[in-house]
């Protein structure tokens, strides 16, 4: 899964942010290829990056993980001599930035606090992978409210009563991150839009009744905290 942008209070990985130049990026556009060699970052400024996996005897491929603004990809380019393990392909326009992945390991090393947080993101990321592994026995329609719940409260913004995704996903990327059909996800949202459990306005969405999609989900994600964002 992607991994949340450092601290803004690193000054070196900052430096890199600062001097690093704009890339975009139209839809459907790959940005690097599985297996590809790894030296470069990315940050996402705007937009959607779907990180990709040939489909088992197909040559379609299927979302594995999306990156949207404030998160980094390409993390594999911290280390020497790495391969890509996905292929990114822009899931809309999208606006990303280039981060040497040397430059990144030298941030890192040099300060022990951001380290941690970086380090404390893929402690993050095992254990929602495990939650939506232990969640595979789940209907289709708890792992759907698992995967909007997860880009909400990763991508959008909490008032504490409703949050807003200012952002719009398909119903294919939303499928494949939850192991369903196309058609079982716009089933399960126009429900919810029928409910009033969710509003959707054009390229956004708002979840009006978090708690009532909470409860839909996986009993892994009803466990999980909630946490307020102010943007």
């Amino acid at each position: 899964m992607p991994l949340k942008v450092i601290p803004r209070r690193d000054r070196k990985l900052n430096k890199l942010i600062k001097a690093a130049k704009p890339e975009e990026y139209r839809k459907g556009q790959n940005i690097f290829l599985h297996s590809d060699n790894a030296d470069t970052l990315f940050l996402v400024q705007g937009g959607h990056i779907r990180l990709t996996l040939p489909r088992t005897g197909k040559d379609v491929q299927r979302t594995v993980a999306i990156a949207g603004p404030g998160e980094i990809f390409g993390e594999e380019a911290i280390t020497k001599d790495k391969s890509r393990r996905y292929t990114a392909v822009a899931g809309s326009a999208c606006t990303v930035l280039p981060l040497s992945g040397v430059g990144v390991f030298k941030a890192l090393r040099g300060s022990p606090t951001t380290l941690d947080v970086f380090l404390s993101s893929y402690d993050r990321d095992l254990a929602a992978s495990r939650r939506m592994a232990g969640s595979s026995g789940s209907s289709s329609k708890a792992r759907i409210a698992d995967v909007v719940l997860d880009l909400a409260y990763r991508l959008g913004d909490d008032d504490g009563r409703r949050i807003r995704l200012g952002h719009w996903f398909t119903h294919q990327e939303i499928a494949d991150l939850a192991g369903a059909h196309r058609s079982t996800v716009t089933t399960a949202l126009n429900d919810w839009i029928y409910e009033g459990v969710l509003r959707q306005y054009p390229r956004a969405l708002t979840i009006a009744k978090p708690g009532t999609l909470r409860k839909a989900g996986s009993e892994a994600s009803r466990r999980r905290r909630r946490k307020k964002t102010s943007r």
